[in-house]
Order: C-alpha cells, then sequence, then structure tokens
C-alpha cells in the first residue's frame, strides 16, 4: 500500500520544489502560462511580502512513496475576520494529482493549521486574500488565464468536492472581442456621472506614483 505523507515546508529547497511542483501538472496543458520563479518566491517569501505584516500562512507537500504528488497552503488573516465577523481561515496554491487520498491528506493538514489558528471554518482557494488569485476555474479550460484568474486542471472540481467543500458563489471572467466598443459605453457613463455629479476627470500623474498610489489604495479599500 502506498504510504502519503504530508510535510510543512521549512527549508528554501522545499520551497523552490513546492513551486516546481506546478510544472508536474501542467506539463501537457496548452493553456497553462507558467508563472517566473523569482516572482513567486518573493510571493512567499515571510520577510518581505506585505501579508505577513498582519497574517500568517504555511505550505504544506504532500509525497506518495517519497515522491511530491501535491501541495497547499494555509492561511489566516486577523484583518478579514474583524472586517467580516467572521471566524476562517483560508487555503490557497492547491496543485494536486488525480487521487482523492492525496487531495484529503493535504486538506487534514490545512484544517488541522486553521484550526490551530483558532479558526473553525476554512474556504478556497484563495491565495493569502482576496487580494490575490481567487476561485477554482470551472469551465473554459482551453483559455489561458488573465491577470489574476485561476487555472487549473478540470479535475480539481470533483477532488476538492470530495473533501467536503462546497461551491460558496460564481466568479466570472470577460472577455471583450471587440474593445472599442466597451471604450465607447464607459465614455457614454462617464459624461452622464459628470452631468449629475460634481466629479473632475483626469489622467493620472505618472511623475507623482507615490500620491496617486496613496488615493488608490484609499479608494480600493472603501469601495
Amino acid at each position: 500500500m502506498s504510504q502519503i505523507e504530508v510535510s510543512e515546508v521549512t527549508s528554501r529547497r522545499e520551497r523552490d520544489a513546492f513551486i516546481k511542483f506546478q510544472w508536474q501538472i501542467y506539463t501537457d496543458d496548452p493553456a497553462w502560462v507558467p508563472p517566473l520563479i523569482i516572482e513567486r518566491k518573493a510571493f512567499l517569501d515571510r520577510k518581505h511580502h506585505p501579508f505577513y505584516r498582519h497574517g500568517d500562512a504555511a505550505l504544506f507537500l504532500a509525497r506518495k512513496n517519497g515522491k511530491i504528488v501535491g501541495r497547499i497552503m494555509a492561511s489566516d488573516d486577523p484583518n478579514y475576520n474583524s472586517v467580516h465577523q467572521s471566524n476562517v481561515g483560508c487555503f490557497g496554491l492547491f496543485e494536486c494529482i488525480d487521487e482523492c487520498d492525496v487531495a484529503a491528506a493535504l486538506f487534514e493538514a490545512a484544517e488541522g493549521w486553521v484550526r490551530n489558528k483558532g479558526r473553525t471554518e476554512i474556504m478556497g482557494p484563495i491565495d493569502y486574500s482576496t487580494n490575490y488569485v481567487c476561485g477554482l476555474l470551472v469551465d473554459g479550460f482551453q483559455f489561458p488565464p488573465t491577470i489574476l484568474t485561476a487555472h487549473n486542471p478540470p479535475y480539481y472540481q470533483q477532488l476538492i468536492e470530495s473533501c467536503g467543500f462546497a461551491k460558496a458563489k460564481d466568479l466570472y471572467a470577460w472577455w471583450f472581442a471587440d474593445p472599442s466598443k466597451a471604450v465607447a459605453q464607459l465614455r457614454r457613463l462617464a459624461s452622464r456621472v459628470h452631468r449629475h455629479c460634481p466629479v473632475t476627470f483626469r489622467p493620472a500623474n505618472l511623475k507623482n506614483l507615490r500620491d496617486e498610489s496613496r488615493r488608490l489604495r484609499e479608494i480600493y479599500n472603501q469601495a
């Protein structure tokens, strides 16, 4: 009988293996867009990534007969729970071979970590928080992902649902066949808003990115 072992990532070598495991899953997927390894290392850097200023996360690898067959991240975001008056943790960065027992072992590890943080629920896929990639692709596998959209094999839905998860909501990504029509419609909308509200439209000031970024952050957080 094959034995599945799940362990927390504690070294740079294991972190690199965590990152590069994706290549094993997507070798034959023409729609997959490989990440930049240097960017993935920065994303998982506990010393510099801003998420770790207030939250925490752990990475896990699953091995079967010594070979890596899956990975998952568990994360805890106290800010999210404070705003939403909830008590949830998250799982993300999930990748797995098409075997339910491997997926179950990964989720057991993630759930245990979240439980030790005092959380009573777990949701995902969410990579750290909703400011990053969220959701599971369930349709449109033939299309490459756009920025901040998920891409995964079709069998992930069955794997995750077999571990007791159920869909919370639908997320959509839209393609514009003719972008010029969308631009024209947005300009008409902006014109109507301008007639009824004291709003000024101006280009971004790229010479003062610090102040512009501050304004964007304030608007985004309030919205």
